[in-house]
Formats: structure tokens, C-alpha cells, sequence
């Protein structure tokens, strides 16, 4: 007998990145409902693109909901050296207990340190499945 967890996806790109340093929602899950009240959700993530110019870092956060103003996962973001006008490829995976709750979505947000200029997406994804 096999078990299938509850899960949901997404490849969309949110964006755009902009010529700043301000958090930006990248990519966000469609909504879905855990199959039972107080489930662990397992979230992983994929971010490439090609840094805009200026920029010395980004920093990654996941958000509950669909905009920077969701309930961050974390206290403070990941924050990772990134070269300016150059490819960065950052992934990673986290997990959420969020109680009792419906249509739950899941947001990547990133920062651009030092940004000039806004760079451009390559690739994103997010899975996020009850467990």
C-alpha cells in the first residue's frame, strides 16, 4: 500500500527583481489545505538568475502567504555572497507547522544587496507537501 502526501507546486516567476535593496516576492505556491490540522509542511526551493549590478549579496526568506508581509519561517533570512552581473544558482529546503489552517501558500522572497540594477529571473520552483 503506497502513500501519496498532499502536496502543490509552482515554476512561476513573481517579480520583477528590482534596482534596490527591497525584499520581493520570486515565486509562490498555489493555495491547498493540509489533510489533517497541525501537519508538518516540507518546503523546497529553487532560485537561479543573473545578478542586476551593484550587487555583493542576496539574502532568501520563505513566507507564509502570497506577499513580503506573510509570517516569515525564519527569524532572519539566509544570506549568501553573490557577484555582481553574474549567474547565481541557491536552493534549499525548510519546513512550517502552521496549526489549523486552509488554503495555505508558501512565498520566496529574496533581497538584493547593494543592487544598482534589478536582474533577471532564470529559473524558479517551490514544492511544498504535507507530511
Amino acid at each position: 500500500m503506497g502513500v501519496r502526501f498532499p502536496s502543490v507546486q509552482s515554476n512561476v516567476f513573481v517579480g520583477p527583481l528590482p534596482a534596490n535593496a527591497t525584499e520581493t516576492v520570486v515565486c509562490t505556491t498555489p493555495p491547498f489545505t493540509p489533510p489533517q490540522d497541525f501537519s508538518v509542511i516540507f518546503i523546497s526551493w529553487f532560485f537561479a538568475f543573473l545578478a542586476g549590478t551593484g550587487v555583493t549579496s542576496v539574502f532568501f526568506n520563505l513566507r507564509r502567504g502570497t506577499t513580503t508581509g506573510g509570517a516569515a519561517l525564519r527569524l532572519n533570512p539566509w544570506g549568501l555572497a553573490q557577484t555582481a552581473s553574474a549567474n547565481g544558482f541557491f536552493s534549499g529546503n525548510y519546513f512550517d507547522s502552521p496549526g489549523a489552517v486552509a488554503g495555505l501558500q508558501y512565498s520566496l522572497t529574496i533581497i538584493q544587496t547593494g543592487a544598482t540594477a534589478g536582474g533577471t529571473q532564470v529559473d524558479t520552483a517551490m514544492l511544498a507537501f504535507a507530511l
